[in-house]
């Protein structure tokens, strides 16, 4: 009997949006003007996954993150979805900073289309385009900020609910 065959992300090369205008069409385009979004297209490399395909684990060493351009993706924490993360949000952004192992799992919930950056290409980025990179840098941040304000809150929630 053979094993099934985990589906797998797909490298894309050629598609029919560069990733400038993939990127100009999710709010990353908003702090950028179409010169810049041109410049740093060139570091992030697009990826589909079927509906399934695991694009990170859980505790496993990572580097890059992900902005979805089509589909979603769920997140799990110890099995457990917490999230469903849908067209221009991002994911694993704290590895680009950190390369710490994933603090969770991304899994394509549909079929989905995503481009990536790894700390490798925001490294070379941050050396030839500085602005560039602390605007990429400036966003992650904020979405991480994000998170943490409304994860905050359902902690609060949480407690408050839960006390006797």
């Amino acid at each position: 009997m053979t094993k099934p065959q985990t589906p797998q992300l797909i490298s894309i090369e050629d598609t029919k949006q560069s990733n400038a205008q993939i990127l100009d069409n999710s709010h990353w385009g908003e702090d950028f003007t179409w010169e810049q979004l041109q410049s740093i297209g060139h570091y992030f490399k697009p990826y589909s996954a079927s509906k399934g395909t695991l694009i990170y684990k859980e505790g496993e060493v990572g580097s890059s993150m992900g902005i979805i351009v089509q589909g979603s993706i769920g997140v799990y924490k110890n099995n457990k979805r917490i999230s469903t993360l849908r067209v221009g949000r991002t994911f694993g952004e704290m590895s680009v900073i950190d390369t710490q192992p994933r603090s969770a799992t991304a899994r394509a919930e549909a079929e989905t289309v995503f481009l990536s950056l790894d700390k490798a290409d925001m490294m070379t980025l941050a050396d030839r385009h500085p602005t560039l990179a602390f605007k990429i840098i400036w966003n992650i941040s904020r979405a991480l900020s994000q998170r943490l304000r409304l994860t905050s809150s359902q902690l609060s929630e949480f407690l408050e609910s839960n006390v006797l």
